[in-house]
């Protein structure tokens, strides 16, 4: 994905990166530490990278003309003079790079706001790779990178469109929850997993299929939570059949696992079959779950029962138990890179959200926190700190 000229995603100018850089600071051969009052705080190492409890966070940044390394310092400043802040200055080759990180704080642990800054000096463009390494485990979905069940990295745009794809897997930036579900009856024991869309994000799956093929899908679920029906109704949708709307505890009960069958098809034709659990419009409760799902040969027209039950997982082409250890990605962990062509005299912004102290970062779209938002409520939160 090409970046043009000045990007400013998320309203990178309302956070006065230029200001910043040229705030009262001292440069340090040490870390810089930044937090919020009473949490525990993040810090910028003296090469520039981020230190959190998920590990650490390293921009990678290659291309011809561009250096392997070159001379970086970090200096501590404030953001409107209260705001704790690191800022790492690099020069590499053509490039001047300033990463800036403060922490607005997020309920229930905060987040850290980290911008890139790319600038070329010279007189002629520049197509440059940035890379941002992730940790072991990490699963990429469109924005969001999760890693132990919490969004670690909110992208600041989805991920290079040739990246890297698993078979089948999860398409999207919904959350496993292992253990959530806690059947009472004798069933398969991927009934007890769950994928849940918090604030309202659809559940999606993607299969590899033979271009055009049909097959019998059967999608699990399992309501542990509300005790009334009327709560998380749920639509669910398949490739080639008609979507269907079900409230779990409605239909089954409370801890009552039930599942649905569906006649699908790669209708379009692209050897991907498409499978989704998405909020019922105006549900009390937007979050969709799912718990498990089967593919089964067209034709098969498996008994529910024994589906339930695990009897017929021997048939199934694919068996996913959704949100347990055996789920995974549709992306393979790794580096999410993007392609920068920066041009000459320009400069290109770029801001992560970044999930620090055991917290998640903020769902894009799906919550009120922007890059105003964040950097207003820590302005906030350490004058009134400093005023008491």
């Amino acid at each position: 994905m090409k970046v043009s000229n000045i990007m400013r995603w998320t309203l990178v100018a309302l956070l006065g990166l230029t200001g910043l850089a040229h705030t009262h600071g001292l440069v340090r051969q040490a870390p810089v530490e930044f937090g919020s009052p009473a949490a525990p705080p993040s810090r910028m190492e003296a090469d520039g990278t981020i230190v959190e409890d998920w590990g650490r966070l390293a921009f990678t940044i290659a291309g011809e003309g561009i250096p392997a390394t070159g001379p970086v310092a970090v200096e501590a400043s404030r953001i409107a003079n209260v705001v704790p802040a690191a800022a790492a200055k690099a020069k590499r080759g053509p490039l001047e790079i300033t990463t800036t990180a403060f922490r607005s704080p997020t309920y229930p642990a905060g987040t850290d706001v980290v911008t890139l800054q790319i600038k070329n000096t010279s007189a002629a463009p520049v197509s440059a790779k940035l890379g941002v390494p992730l940790p072991d485990g990490a699963r990429v979905g469109k924005r969001t990178v999760m890693w132990g069940g919490r969004i670690i990295l909110t992208l600041p745009m989805p991920i290079e469109v040739d990246a890297k794809k698993r078979a089948w897997g999860c398409d999207d930036d919904s959350t496993p929850m292992p253990g959530w579900g806690r059947p009472d009856v004798e069933c398969d024991p991927a009934f007890r997993n769950i994928r849940a869309g918090m604030n309202g994000v659809p559940i999606v799956y993607k299969f590899s299929v033979t271009p055009g093929s049909s097959h019998d899908v059967v999608l699990g679920l399992c309501e542990s939570h509300w005790e009334s029906s009327g709560m998380r109704p749920v639509v669910l949708k398949v490739e080639g059949a008609p979507p269907v709307t079900v409230d779990p505890l409605a239909r089954w009960g409370r801890h009552k696992p039930g599942a649905l069958a569906f006649q699908a098809k790669d209708e379009n034709g692209d050897g991907t079959l498409v499978v989704s659990a998405l909020p019922a419009p105006g549900a009390p409760d937007p979050n969709p779950i799912l718990n498990v799902i089967w593919l089964f040969p067209a034709g098969t027209n498996p008994n529910l029962d024994q589906v339930i039950l695990g009897r017929m997982n021997a048939v199934a082409t694919r068996t996913v138990d959704v949100g347990g250890e055996t789920d995974q990605s549709l992306y393979l962990p790794g580096k999410a890179e993007y392609s920068l062509s920066i041009p000459a005299g320009g400069t290109t912004e770029l801001t992560f959200f970044v999930g620090a102290a055991g917290g998640s970062a903020p769902m894009p779209g799906k919550s009120g926190w922007t890059l105003e938002t964040l950097r207003k409520a820590a302005v906030e939160v350490n004058r009134d700190w400093k005023e008491r």
